[in-house]
């Protein structure tokens, strides 16, 4: 547990950097993806063995070269055993890289909830971690001391070719569906050769389907496979490639290079003067205030702290807010519960309720038994203050070409930052063409800066780049100090398209075009093979006429050359708008860093005006008295499942019917789930929940069934909501309180991180609605929803017999034998896609192609 040899060997053979094995296997276009180490689950860690898995994500070209795959980890395992049999040992720098991370890592770590680490702490407990009771916290997760020679026994001993088996997974070699049960082999044991297997030890290397013989069939999970030994010459082959030495001179398998992005800086940015921290900042107080000729107290909550002027503002129950002169000097002073103080001048005396935890902001108590009153659900929770401007997110520059957000941390204190930025294209998912064209550029993107972004990933920078209905959205996040330099790499490349050249962008090469387009076309087929996806992506396509099916995406893209790509992202990048937020360990200087940068690199794109960003349509469902019903197969021959989901719209976004909305499905879901699922037994899954499409509001019932027909499912959901009617009248006061009161607690619940806090934020940008406190917005509005708006709510929306519902009702029907496979459409298996887009269309048309037009 000191050295922790064996995740020493995992950074170095599943390193991602240039030099790195996966590097040289892209090379070949034979490898896309690679992981390596010892799991931290029962089957690959426990106390009687550990298995060393390096799993890799092949082409369909390195499915055919997995014998030189392997060859090649053992070319890395030789070198590093080379490195290992020198004087010197090694390289220390490589350790000393991953102490450091590992320890700023665990030193700045967000806090874990208490389950997790309770059940970290129970773990660390058991004998064979082997930790001593001061290592129990962070034993497993920081480095202490280099130990060589255990790195050497494991290389020398233990990952050889002797001591391996191999796992070649690949739907090239059939699916389920392609065999019968008769066609198997269930009596073989695991291991051993087949009596008709035609498969010889000398070609064991090139799998066919046609000599392989009947499959084995794993008991528990019915999963087929073969089983074949290794052939002698080859496992020699591997063994010679393992001794101690050097790559060959042509091969590119290097040692990683020295990680550019390990932090140095961390240091918290100042805060403004006139804004700034003070230990009584977000605490509840009660002031002692003369009324009259008594004395009484008033609850109120530190909002504020101006250090130029060294005072408080205050914000009182009533929403009235007033600044008040500190007396203390609290440079070293620890607030805590019940302390005393005075403000303006000893004129005012006051007494401190509650201190804030980490990531809490301003929470009104009054030091009462009203605050027990609302932990146990009787009294609705205390409306924290509104922030002030300054405490908000604020707008840096505002162009049609980027408009950047910046927001100082205050809360987490850890010097980390998140930017995330929205790209919205002028021509963005106007046809399947450039919606694929715009999936594979994020593929493309990816691929081309894994070496520098796992470089990154080890020192805790993250970043992400995903294609959406509007454009692009992008995330780095993680240790502030070198955060924009990986942004600045980034963009670069993203920007590099912005071409009316044909060719790829220089470091892109037409291989790995090919390797991205062939994991893209794989990902399509994938799509909706379990009925529960299946149900919701065709509801949504059914509402959203710019959502484009994965068959038609395929269609539009299986054949595409690299110079029509090109022609599409350039395209897409001539016209865009950039909307970001920077947020954390970030000042306002770094914002405008963070301007100058993007300018800079997209500076070859024109702006676009806000009206000119692509619509987002939402189609007006429209109210029948037979509701529309869309029918559709599952995509997957062998699914068993049959999916039923009722979608009610419910009309433009408020937040009076949004959090009516809420409530509402607060209080049917447990007996929902109590009917359905517990007591009628119809299926697995079974849930409901509200549905914000674009500024369209909406609720959805869901039921994933193997043992009911679709139409019956449907029918007991309709049941269910008309029996539930006449209990939600009969409804106490003390029962509707506590449902309210629940659900107030959870939108009050303060943020655990900084990465859910700009989620958030990022949230409301991205939606355009730019409620920054929309959580403390929403439980004050919820405060005055009664019990009569809740049951009119429900007549409105979900009775089963109101012909004014908008009620769209989607069925992917399984393949199981009995009712849950009954009504299903019979239709071969490589139409079905194709069928599904027609039935998604035909609502379309049922709907006169009306929408909700411009919500926010």
């Amino acid at each position: 547990w000191k050295s922790k040899p064996i995740d020493y060997i995992a950074h170095l053979l599943g390193h991602e950097a240039k030099g790195s094995l996966l590097s040289a296997l892209k090379e070949k276009s034979w490898v896309n993806e690679c992981y390596a180490g010892v799991g931290s689950g029962g089957y690959e860690n426990a106390s009687s063995h550990a298995l060393f898995c390096f799993t890799l994500n092949l082409s369909e070209s390195g499915v055919s070269h997995w014998a030189e795959i392997v060859s090649q980890i053992y070319v890395y395992i030789g070198m590093i055993r080379y490195y290992c049999n020198l004087q010197d040992g090694l390289p220390m720098w490589i350790y000393e890289e991953l102490r450091a991370v590992q320890e700023v890592s665990y030193k700045f770590d967000d806090e874990a909830a208490p389950m997790d680490l309770v059940e970290n702490i129970a773990e660390n407990l058991t004998p064979y971690n082997a930790l001593p009771p001061e290592r129990l916290l962070d034993g497993n997760a920081l480095l202490f001391e280099f130990d060589g020679d255990a790195v050497k026994n494991l290389v020398d001993n233990h990952l050889t070719p002797s001591n391996a088996r191999v796992d070649l997974m690949s739907s090239s070699f059939g699916r389920a569906a392609d065999f019968e049960v008769e066609e198997c082999n269930t009596s073989v044991e695991d291991g051993q050769p087949f009596e008709n297997s035609k498969q010889s030890e000398d070609n064991v290397t090139s799998f066919s389907l046609a000599i392989a013989g009947r499959p084995n069939v794993e008991p528990i999970f019915g999963t087929r496979y073969w089983s074949n030994r290794i052939p002698t010459d080859l496992i020699d082959e591997w063994s010679k490639a393992a001794e101690p030495q050097l790559p060959p001179l042509e091969s590119p398998i290097t040692l990683p290079p020295v990680n550019p992005f390990i932090p140095k800086n961390f240091d918290l940015k100042a805060l403004p003067p006139d804004d700034s921290h003070h230990p009584l900042l977000f605490c509840s107080l009660k002031l002692c205030i003369s009324v009259g000729k008594k004395k009484a107290w008033f609850p109120c909550t530190v909002n504020k702290f101006d250090g130029t002027k060294n005072r408080v503002l205050l914000a009182y129950e009533d929403e009235d807010e007033k600044w008040h002169k500190v007396d203390l000097d609290f440079k070293d002073v620890t607030i805590f519960p019940n302390f005393e103080g005075t403000f303006d001048s000893k004129a005012i005396k006051y007494k401190v309720i509650a201190v804030p935890e980490e990531g809490e902001g301003a929470v009104l108590k009054y030091g009462d038994e009203s605050d027990w009153h609302v932990e146990d659900g009787l009294h609705f929770p205390h409306i924290p203050p509104l922030l002030p401007e300054s405490r908000l997110p604020q707008l840096v520059t505002n162009t049609k070409l980027l408009k950047l957000w910046h927001f100082q941390d205050r809360k987490f204190k850890r010097p980390i930052a998140e930017l995330r930025l929205k790209m919205s294209c002028l021509r963005a998912n106007k046809s399947p063409l450039y919606k694929a064209c715009a999936e594979l550029f994020t593929f493309l993107i990816h691929d081309r800066n894994t070496e520098t972004c796992y470089l990154a990933s080890v020192c805790e920078l993250g970043s992400s780049l995903s294609a959406t209905d509007f454009g692009f959205t992008a995330r780095i996040n993680g240790f502030d100090d070198k955060l924009l330099e990986l942004t600045a790499e980034i963009l670069k490349v993203i920007f590099s398209f912005n071409t009316t050249d044909a060719e790829l962008p220089l470091g892109i090469k037409k291989s790995r075009f090919d390797s991205c387009l062939e994991v893209l076309i794989r990902k399509y087929n994938n799509v909706g093979m379990r009925a529960s996806s299946l149900c919701s992506d065709v509801r949504l396509r059914c509402i959203r006429p710019t959502i484009w099916s994965a068959a038609a995406k395929t269609e539009a893209i299986k054949d595409i050359t690299t110079a029509k790509f090109m022609e599409v992202i350039a395209d897409l990048l001539k016209n865009i708008s950039i909307e970001g937020l920077y947020m954390g360990n970030v000042h306002k200087k770094d914002a405008e860093a963070t301007i100058k940068l993007i300018l800079n690199l997209a500076s070859a794109s024109t702006g676009i005006a806000k009206n000119k960003h692509p619509k987002q349509e939402v189609l007006i469902v429209p109210p029948q008295k037979e509701f529309y019903r869309v029918i559709v197969p599952t995509i997957d021959p062998k699914e068993p499942n049959t999916a039923v989901e009722i979608y009610i719209q419910c009309g433009k976004d408020d937040i009076e019917k949004r959090v009516v909305i809420d409530l509402l499905v607060q209080i049917l879901n447990e007996p929902l789930f109590d009917k359905l699922r517990t007591k009628e037994q119809l299926g697995y899954q079974v849930s409901c929940g509200t549905r914000w499409t674009f500024g369209v509001m909406g609720i959805s019932f869901k039921v994933v069934t193997t043992c009911k027909s679709a139409h019956e499912v449907n029918e007991r959901i309709d049941s269910f909501l008309t029996e539930f009617k006449a209990e939600l009248d009969a409804m106490n006061k003390e029962t509707f309180m506590e449902n309210s009161c629940g659900l107030a607690k959870t939108k009050l619940e303060k943020f655990n991180s900084l990465e859910e806090e700009a989620g958030s934020l990022w949230y409301e940008i991205v939606e355009g609605r730019y409620d920054w406190e929309v959580s403390r917005n929403e439980a004050y509005a919820l405060r005055s929803v009664t019990k009569d708006q809740i049951s009119k709510a429900f007549d409105d929306w979900l009775c089963p017999k109101k012909s004014s519902c908008r009620r769209l009702t989607v069925h992917a029907i399984g393949t199981k034998e009995g009712p849950a496979s009954m009504n299903r459409p019979l239709l071969p298996t490589d139409t079905i896609g194709h069928a599904i887009d027609e039935r998604v269309e035909e609502f379309r048309k049922s709907t006169g192609n009306k929408t909700w037009g411009k919500i926010w």
